[in-house]
């Protein structure tokens, strides 16, 4: 047998021992973390599936995937020394495996086309250990990650299933759901329109609605335009509607959790410099919350919106440096910026709740919610005239965080004090491709907690992990 398929083969026999080995539990990390770690593996997953869409081959079968190793470490995520901490570590051993059938138009067809089917199973045992507590244990999956359909009739494209959908640079919206998408492609512009729909088992982003748990029911609709007609920059605008149609489980028929909204975002990117690239992004939310403690329903009104530059510097380790600012407004009789309990007390609701990402750090990790985010980084390759470290990356960031209403909370629920200062982070991370199928990755982050956080609850927090990804 081929050396290749017999690696595939022992690695997916790897994958079926252990979906089925380790028991049900429960997990660890917070819904920001959760969510950033996710974010960072479907872009490395991302790269390597797009690879084989070179292949010229009319009908092209293909199947991989990867085995990803993890653990993470917290020190202090209360920020309170005086208090144990909810999880202490997370071990975790994700697998994914994907089969993607390709079938290509003829060289010589008219009218070209390359329709496809994309499927990806995905299971992920994870070991949580709290501080001075046996340790739990969980196993989500074996279940599909992602399987859709493409449909070229260039210059249409359609796609329909489980995949990710996002505008913009995927902060109002961007995440894995079910749905569908129709693009337009044309010389200077771009057309994408599209509905999405939550996951069967998803959670509630109102993480204190009765029944939250594994009980999402909210759908997107979008539409998004990007010109590219000016030379080397591109504008785009979007609009996106959320509707909450989420049933809480017992019904409490004295409060009301349903939360609708409406984005409309408007961007730039593009090249100041030929090695100087720029962002910007605006955004504005409207939409209805209900006041916590009662029925009655207010408006939303809230602004967000992410501005930054990366300059590329052409000289030994390509030092690459990034300055970035982004900020979502906030309201300042809210405690909890994701929920209704404890959310809007009194009048207009200018909270940012966002459905999408932005990487705000690995320690604090903070959403995008009543705060100003200041970061400057640089990552380079110190080593890349040495060929078994050319591969090797170095990045280096520091961030302040403020609040945009003093006395408003952040998703970060010890920064009760009425002042701006949440604190200081600094990140250190390192990658190193020692193989073409294998990565080792560590990162750090340091978070010192600001004047926001009351006394004891302002203790430094630290965050560590290490990561192995094998590609086969």
């Amino acid at each position: 047998m081929n050396i290749k398929y017999t690696k595939k083969l022992i690695l997916l026999l790897s994958f079926l021992l252990f979906a089925f080995v380790l028991p049900d539990g429960a997990s660890g990390q917070n819904f920001e973390q959760r969510k950033r770690i996710e974010e960072e593996k479907r872009t490395k997953l991302q790269a390597t599936e797009n690879k084989i869409l070179a292949e010229e081959d009319r009908l092209l079968i293909e199947w991989g995937g990867w085995i990803d190793m993890r653990y993470d470490q917290y020190n202090e995520d209360d920020n309170d020394a005086s208090l144990k901490d909810a999880f202490a570590a997370t071990s975790s051993l994700d697998t994914r495996i994907w089969v993607q059938v390709i079938l290509q138009s003829a060289a010589d067809d008219p009218d070209p086309h390359q329709h496809s089917l994309y499927l990806r199973a995905k299971n992920i045992a994870t070991i949580t250990s709290p501080e001075d507590v046996n340790v739990t244990y969980d196993n989500a999956g074996p279940h599909l990650d992602q399987g859709y359909v493409v449909l070229d009739y260039r210059p249409w494209e359609f796609e329909f299933g489980r995949r990710y959908f996002s505008v913009g640079q995927g902060i109002a919206y961007g995440n894995v759901h079910d749905g569908f998408e129709a693009n337009a492609t044309f010389s200077d512009w771009n057309l994408k329109s599209f509905f999405a729909h939550t996951l069967p088992h998803e959670d509630n982003i109102d993480v204190r609605a009765p029944g939250a748990l594994k009980k999402s029911d909210r759908s997107f609709y979008g539409l998004e335009m990007r010109y590219i007609g000016f030379m080397g920059h591109g504008i785009y605008g979007y609009g996106v509607v959320q509707r909450d149609s989420s049933n809480e489980d017992p019904i409490n028929f004295t409060q009301d959790f349903t939360y609708d909204s409406e984005y409309l975002g408007l961007g730039l990117q593009g090249k100041l410099l030929p090695q100087m690239f720029y962002w910007a992004e605006v955004m504005h939310q409207s939409g209805e919350s209900h006041i916590f403690g009662s029925n009655d329903k207010r408006h939303v009104k809230a602004w967000a919106g992410d501005f930054g530059t990366t300059y590329n510097w052409d000289v030994y380790s390509h030092p690459s440096f990034t300055v970035e600012y982004a900020f979502g407004t906030g309201d300042a009789d809210r405690v909890n910026v994701t929920d209704t309990q404890f959310g809007n007390t009194l009048g207009q609701d200018n909270n940012f709740l966002h459905f999408g990402y932005l990487p705000t750090g690995f320690a604090l990790a903070p959403r995008l919610s009543n705060i100003h985010m200041y970061r400057a980084g640089v990552l380079l390759k110190p080593l890349e005239n040495i060929d078994r470290f050319r591969n090797l990356s170095f990045g280096l960031d520091y961030y302040h965080f403020l609040k945009y209403e003093n006395a408003g909370g952040i998703s970060d629920l010890d920064a009760t004090v009425t002042d701006k200062d949440i604190g200081d982070e600094i990140n250190v991370s390192v990658a190193w491709q020692f193989l073409s199928d294998a990565t080792l990755t560590l990162q750090y982050g340091y978070f010192i907690a600001g004047d926001a956080f009351a006394d004891p609850a302002d203790d430094s927090e630290t965050y560590f992990s290490t990561d192995l990804t094998l590609i086969f």
